[in-house]
């Protein structure tokens, strides 16, 4: 039998916390082990369940998430906790998240299917980024790179590091660098947390890309 990913849900209200928890255990690879609805019931049942997955639903709130984030990963027997943190508004919050060390924001508005592919996504020990279903751009950035810049791109904006693409797609690490070094002077990207922004705010990160 597969092992189910363990997760821990945590919201201050108590009505979108019991449908979080609802959603997540009707797939049967998940399971909820453990809610709560403030940081000092959320940091105790982290200690005690130790989950492979943290959902936190930060709703306008994002400085609050970050708060229980950082007290979540402050005992040190234990390691960071990998948390999905759901926000009302993505765009605001994505990069100040981010940057925070979260390794993924979700739209509180995804649907369920789109929550629990988060929350596998993260399991394997990927960073995500989800937005809100938008309609496409008929003028998409991606253009502007080749076939290969495309694929480095998308890993880049999962977490993948320059071994793991190189791994994945079969390249050099050097030819790695190399795309990578094109396709941010192409689309003038700063780091790979800036190339996470980017891609969120051209909808180009998607479910299981």
């Amino acid at each position: 039998m597969t092992a189910r990913t363990s997760v821990l849900v945590i919201d201050p209200h108590p009505i979108s916390l019991a449908g979080l928890q609802t959603i997540l255990n009707s797939y049967p690879d998940l399971s909820v082990i453990g809610a709560a609805t403030g940081c000092a019931s959320a940091t105790t049942a982290y200690q005690e369940l130790r989950p492979d997955v943290v959902v936190i639903n930060a709703h306008k709130e994002a400085d609050r998430a970050l708060d229980i984030v950082r007290a979540l990963s402050s005992t040190r027997s234990l390691p960071a906790a990998n948390a999905l943190v759901l926000v009302t508004d993505a765009p605001a919050s994505a990069e100040h998240v981010l940057q925070a060390g979260v390794k993924g924001v979700l739209s509180d508005s995804s649907s369920p299917e789109e929550l629990a592919s988060a929350v596998r996504i993260m399991a394997a020990g990927r960073s995500l980024l989800i937005p809100r279903a938008r309609p496409e751009s008929e003028d998409s950035p991606l253009e502007l790179l080749t076939e290969r810049e495309v694929q480095v791109f998308r890993l880049v904006t999962r977490g993948y590091s320059n071994a793991e693409i190189s791994a994945e797609l079969g390249l050099s690490q050097s030819t790695v660098k190399s795309h990578i070094q094109r396709v941010m002077e192409k689309f003038r990207l700063r780091n790979r947390v800036h190339a996470v922004i980017f891609a969120y705010e051209n909808n180009i990160i998607r479910t299981g890309t």
